[in-house]
């Protein structure tokens, strides 16, 4: 049977971004389901962060629990606590809850930190029992932070399949996220339409690399059509595609 082909990063807001709409802009991108986050600029974010769960089913769409807010704002989430119905579901998106904007390799966003303020921003007790219950969960954490963050994050829970969106060009640059990441086997990145080609592919592993637009920042038809073109075989295709995040949630 053919494996499904599932967008690993979408965004859904009650208002801005409607799973309704998305469901249908989707299917028109020949895309079959996919793993919904609440979208970081709603005006309702506190609200929307249920909204995948609501919407999830068995065979997809499945949910990411959303830890975060909005980085173009520098709104971000106070002190967190691990919910009681983080058992259902399928991921953990943690987005700009340390830092203050995204981080392009410092052209657009300042991403300096000093030892301490970083030391105190990845030992928050409060993240890491989240971290550490998604661990026990076997669950992967999709994480958008400034690069030293990202770094120190993966460093201090090396037991944390985190997956770095947008092949790392919103956590400091993919040439600067590759070059310290690619020999981490067990961290994993989302296409979004980032920096994709068959030299990244040999270099870090097909298994280790995941189809997704971030809709609606990016087109799913667009995103879909960049990992396709690439000259693979069909079977690595077809993981990258949607087999490897079944894997990755265990389905």
């Amino acid at each position: 049977m053919a494996l499904p082909i599932i967008d690993a990063r979408v965004h859904v807001s009650r208002t801005i971004s409607p799973w309704p709409e998305v469901r249908e802009h989707l299917r028109a991108a020949a895309v079959d389901t996919a793993l919904l986050s609440a979208h970081p600029e709603s005006p309702q974010l506190s609200d929307d962060v249920a909204l995948p769960l609501d919407v999830a089913g068995p065979e997809g769409p499945y949910a990411a629990y959303y830890v975060g807010g909005n980085p173009f704002s520098g709104h971000r989430r106070g002190p967190i606590t691990v919910p009681d119905d983080l058992p259902r579901y399928s991921a953990l998106h943690i987005r700009c809850f340390l830092s203050p904007s995204l981080d392009f390799g410092g052209s657009t966003s300042s991403a300096q930190w000093d030892p301490e303020s970083l030391r105190a921003a990845v030992e928050r007790e409060d993240l890491g029992e989240l971290l550490d219950a998604a661990r026990q969960l076997a669950m992967p954490v999709w994480l958008i932070e400034h690069f030293p963050v990202t770094l120190a994050l993966v460093e201090r829970f090396p037991q944390v399949r985190f997956v770095i969106p947008k092949m790392g060009a919103m956590n400091g640059g993919t040439a600067q996220v590759l070059n310290v990441l690619a020999g981490h086997s067990h961290i994993c990145f989302d296409t979004s339409c980032g920096e994709l080609h068959e030299s990244i592919v040999r270099r870090i592993g097909h298994t280790r690399i995941l189809l997704a637009s971030g809709h609606p920042f990016n087109d799913p038809a667009e995103a879909l059509e960049q990992v396709c073109s690439m000259s693979l075989p069909d079977e690595q295709i077809a993981a990258i595609a949607g087999g490897n995040l079944l894997e990755l949630i265990e389905r």
